[in-house]
């Protein structure tokens, strides 16, 4: 029998929950279509990306290609860069179900991502995104987890107190940032192990 708990939201990360993802495809388009050696081109991207903040700035996409293309020889246009960069994500659909299914009064997505991946989402998965009453992507807020700011965003806009949520992420560390505020907590691993916790916390779909 479930653990009796007044969990009233369902908080779930985006990226290796709801849609796991594979970066090596990104990498695989993106190498073809430049004339940097592999090496150089990885760094120029790592560089840009934290150079640029893309995860907490809403307006970069451009601004990303356009220094991939000046100094990495990028021979790709924007929109074939903006699908490059982000098809790479599918649907787990059991975790899905089972995070859709559960007895809560609210569902909301919590996301560090950038702009070129969260326009990608809604185009692709809209029936995924439509099932939570909401999200708060870093891009639009200008937070990251662990950031206990962006956790405290969620619960501006739930309108309920740290102990009626439950966090789902695949990071260790973000859970811990959510729990550290009084939130529950669940490390993802995959579906079967989030049934039986969802399970023990009187949480499982009807």
């Amino acid at each position: 029998m479930g653990e009796a708990r007044s969990i009233e939201v369902l908080v779930s990360d985006v990226g290796q929950v709801l849609l796991p993802f594979d970066t090596s495809r990104v990498w695989e388009r993106l190498l073809g279509a430049t004339s940097l050696p592999e090496a150089e081109f990885r760094a120029l991207l790592h560089e840009l990306y934290h150079a640029l903040d893309i995860d907490r700035r809403a307006e970069v996409g451009r601004e990303f290609h356009a220094e991939l293309v000046r100094r990495g020889g990028l021979r790709l246009r924007f929109e074939e860069f903006a699908w490059a960069w982000s098809d790479m994500f599918w649907e787990d659909a059991e975790t899905i179900a089972l995070i859709a299914g559960a007895p809560v009064r609210q569902r909301w997505l919590l996301s560090n991502t950038n702009a070129l991946h969260w326009e990608f989402i809604l185009r692709r998965f809209p029936h995924v995104v439509a099932r939570f009453d909401g999200w708060i992507a870093s891009h639009e807020c200008g937070r990251c987890k662990p950031d206990p700011e962006i956790f405290r965003l969620v619960m501006r806009r739930t309108g309920l107190p740290p102990e009626a949520h439950l966090f789902i992420d695949d990071l260790a560390e973000n859970v811990a940032a959510a729990r550290a505020l009084g939130m529950d907590g669940i490390v993802h691993t995959d579906a079967a192990a989030l049934a039986e916790e969802l399970a023990r916390r009187g949480l499982a779909p009807g």
